[in-house]
C-alpha cells in the first residue's frame, strides 16, 4: 500500500524510534559536512516517547534560533588547560602564575573531573562555600 503524501516529516525534522533495549531515540540533522556534503545527524535519548519528542523539539528550536551547542565530553579540567594555553597570552606574567596556581591548587582538585555540561550554579556555589582560597 503506498504511503500517503502528507505523512512524512519535513526534511531534517528527524525521526523517532524505540530501540531494542526499550529506550527511545530521536535523530535530527544539524547541518551538512562541508567537505563531503553528507548530513550531520545527532540523537537524543529518553525513557518515553513523549520525553524524546520534547528533547528533539527543544534541540530543533535551538538550532533554528542559532543557539544550539553540541554536547561535549570535555571536563572542566581539560577546558582550563585550553584556557590557560590560549587565553592568557596578553596577561602579565605575575597574573598568569597566580591564575595557574589557583587552578592547580583549588579548582582542578575540586571541580576538574566535572563535565562542562554538568557544570551548574549549584556546583559552583558549593565550591565557593567549601573553598579556603
Amino acid at each position: 500500500m503506498p504511503r500517503k503524501s502528507n505523512t512524512r516529516n519535513a526534511q531534517g525534522a528527524g525521526s523517532i524510534r524505540q530501540r531494542k533495549d526499550g529506550t527511545w531515540e530521536a535523530r535530527f540533522t544539524i547541518g551538512r559536512n562541508p567537505g563531503t556534503g553528507k548530513q550531520i545527524q545527532k540523537s537524543v535519548y529518553g525513557k518515553t516517547e513523549k520525553e524524546v519528542v520534547q528533547k528533539k523539539r527543544k534541540a530543533l528550536a535551538a538550532l533554528d534560533n542559532g543557539t544550539y551547542t553540541e554536547p561535549t565530553r570535555m571536563t572542566l579540567g581539560q577546558w582550563l588547560d585550553v584556557w590557560t594555553a590560549e587565553y592568557l597570552g596578553a596577561v602579565k606574567p605575575g597574573t598568569v602564575r597566580t591564575y595557574k596556581a589557583q587552578i592547580a591548587n583549588h579548582i582542578k582538585p575540586a571541580l576538574g573531573a566535572l563535565k562542562l555540561q554538568a557544570l551548574n550554579a549549584h556546583s559552583i556555589q558549593a565550591f565557593y562555600n567549601t573553598c579556603t582560597c
